[in-house]
């Protein structure tokens, strides 16, 4: 499958995402081509900004290289669950000054003001989503909800014990934390997932390798989710691997991690539990035991897709979910340069 989307935030911000594996990209003309096996597709490179492709697989050829190079199309290779690199033109790093200060931020009370409004709005995004979830089953299934209700009640606790321990350099409490409130959410999902798609808690790919259809697909749709954020990252000069939350490290684009807790909720949780709560619209979605189908992917990439050309208002502005992650980072930006005196994560579920 080969797919063009649109998204962005001003003007046209195109990507090229090629789902699955064994690639080939190649140069005629101003195109790009795109083959698979029989399949091939050209591209005009003035149409796209990004691509985003699993590393396993994809080859391509010198001049298909320097084509998208010379035209600013930038390449992210995925790894399973991950972003693992990405490849971009000389000179296209974002400023200096902006990244000084985005180092010192982090040892500074801005890092710890950041880390701390990361993980406070994300549990707060999870409290907010349970609650739409109970309310939708008040009728329906008045034992669910109760259920509901008393994770809903740990998991406010938790916030509001963080929201009165405030900003600090404990981000190991922050990570605790967070943890208890995810495992709180994981299992309060579990009571409204069906039971025949076999979900018992959140399975992560990296540790204990899901089964179930439920974990695959956001494991699926957290690697699109993490290229959307990283592009968006990078256009705005941000370093994505400078965090505040997540560790540092060479292997991981933290600043990326930690601008993805924000949108998760929103744009992938609340859309999965929809679709696995919605009689049979999930099965397919899985054609054996820990992989997804070709169709289920098709089937996940344009729930995702759907989701991202919704408009939503926050902070005063009215647009597509797309655009809102490409304004986030500059926002950020504008906290971590003194230009503002906060940064609001995104909350709207």
């Amino acid at each position: 499958m080969i797919t063009v989307r649109l998204g962005g935030l001003v003007g046209v911000v195109r990507r090229v995402i090629l789902d699955g594996y064994g690639y080939y990209l190649g140069k005629k003309g101003g195109m790009l081509i795109i083959s698979r096996g029989e399949e091939k597709r050209g591209v005009s490179v003035g149409n796209i900004s990004c691509i985003i492709a699993n590393a396993s697989g994809l080859s391509m050829s010198g001049d298909a290289l320097r084509l998208m190079l010379k035209n600013n199309v930038q390449l992210i290779l995925l790894s399973g669950d991950k972003p693992i690199g990405r490849l971009q033109p000389v000179g296209r790093g974002g400023s200096v000054k902006l990244k000084k200060e985005q180092f010192k931020a982090q040892e500074d009370e801005r890092g710890e003001y950041i880390a701390w409004r990361i993980v406070i709005n994300k549990i707060e995004n999870q409290l907010n989503l349970l609650k739409r979830v109970r309310k939708a089953r008040i009728r329906s299934n008045p034992e669910a909800a109760e259920k509901l209700a008393w994770y809903i009640t740990r998991i406010t606790e938790v916030m509001k014990y963080l929201g009165d321990y405030g900003p600090s350099n404990n981000r190991q409490l922050y990570m605790s934390k967070e943890a208890e409130a995810s495992k709180y959410y994981w299992e309060a999902l579990s009571l409204v997932i069906p039971s025949e798609v076999g979900y018992d808690g959140r399975r992560r790919k990296r540790y204990d390798m899901p089964k179930d259809p439920f974990n695959l697909s956001l494991n699926y749709l957290y690697t699109i989710l993490a290229s959307e954020v990283w592009f968006a990252v990078e256009l705005s000069g941000l370093d994505p691997y400078i965090g505040y939350l997540h560790e540092d490290s060479s292997r991981r684009p933290s600043l990326v991690m930690d601008l993805m807790e924000e949108f998760r909720q929103p744009i992938v949780d609340k859309p999965l539990i929809t679709l696995f709560t919605s009689k049979d619209d999930w099965k397919g979605v899985m054609e054996a035991e820990g992989k997804l189908s070709e169709e289920g992917r098709k089937k996940l990439l344009k729930l995702f897709y759907e989701q991202l050309k919704t408009k939503t208002t926050f902070m005063n502005r009215s647009i597509p979910v797309s655009g809102h992650i490409h304004l986030q980072p500059h926002r950020l930006a504008k906290y971590i340069m003194k230009y503002s005196n906060t940064y609001q994560p995104y909350n709207v579920i």
